[in-house]
């Protein structure tokens, strides 16, 4: 999946088209890069879900916490509380055998790092947190499992990033954003797609400690232009539209423009608005 970076405020004056030269995409870069620096005082918790199946949120996921933890230089925790065969480990690289995470006595009451690291899958700063059941290949995990799985570690993360996968229930979709620091939706650039996750941003928007929402539209019946076109209300949050990268479907190595795209994402969810305003 790819995205054409949003120039940072400082950049935004007018400009004739493929004006935007190399010293004004490499300023947008290294903003982008500040921005997923941000410093945490505390353990910030991103969440990722999608209404359909398909859309890339596992993907998403594992790009923007692979960014995080290779740009901060920091451990940061991504967990897989969708449950997939084929999701959150696979796009972290892990191998199927590190998919479930086993309980640990050691993480039960952790007192460094190290200690809330243990037993988790491991690669450079990333440490992964997988949730579900061995005999199943989908096994969604509840609000409560999540809970129970990170109480006692993720204050020593300064970063978790939680991949939901698909959900249809708004009680759970409530208790999530709940959960959260910041939520990132997940929708096809189409009509429905945006109808759908208007309609989450404003529940979400709802709750009294009123949690970052970013939405991304990924552009898989590939429309083009018609998808640039589609808009949230202003108030409503940030919304950044992704391309369909047929590299990234066939399991490829990402491309520079790819990474790019990550970086763009992650220093959305990772700043949060507080910071903008």
């Amino acid at each position: 999946m790819t995205l054409s970076v949003s120039r940072p405020a400082a950049a935004r004056r007018p400009v004739a088209a493929g004006a935007w030269g190399w010293a004004e995409r490499q300023r947008v870069l290294v903003d982008l890069d500040r921005r997923v620096r941000t410093p945490m005082a505390t353990s910030r918790r991103i969440s990722l879900l999608s209404l359909a199946g398909g859309t890339g949120t596992s993907t998403i996921a594992a790009g923007t916490a692979a960014v995080a933890a290779g740009r901060r230089g920091t451990p940061v925790l991504a967990v897989d509380a969708c449950g997939a065969a084929e999701g959150l480990a696979a796009g972290l690289g892990f191998a199927p055998d590190q998919r479930l995470t086993l309980p640990d006595p050691v993480r039960a009451d952790p007192q460094t790092v190290a200690e809330a690291s243990h037993g988790l899958a491991t690669r450079d700063h990333l440490r992964y947190l997988g949730l579900g059941h061995p005999a199943s290949a989908s096994w969604p995990a509840s609000v409560e499992e999540w809970r129970a799985s990170t109480a006692s570690i993720g204050r020593f993360f300064p970063l978790v990033f939680i991949d939901w996968g698909r959900r249809r229930d708004l009680r759970d979709i409530a208790d999530i954003a709940r959960a959260s620091h910041a939520v990132c939706l997940v929708a096809d650039a189409d009509r429905a797609g945006l109808a759908g996750a208007t309609s989450l941003v404003a529940a979400i928007r709802g709750e009294s400690h009123r949690p970052d929402v970013v939405v991304v539209l990924v552009d898989r019946a590939r429309r083009g232009a018609a998808a640039t076109r589609l808009r949230l209300g202003e108030s409503d949050g940030r919304v950044l539209r992704v391309p369909f990268d047929a590299a990234l479907a066939s399991g490829t190595a990402p491309s520079r423009r790819t990474r790019r795209a990550m970086l763009a994402i992650a220093a959305e969810l990772v700043e949060g608005a507080g910071a903008r305003a």
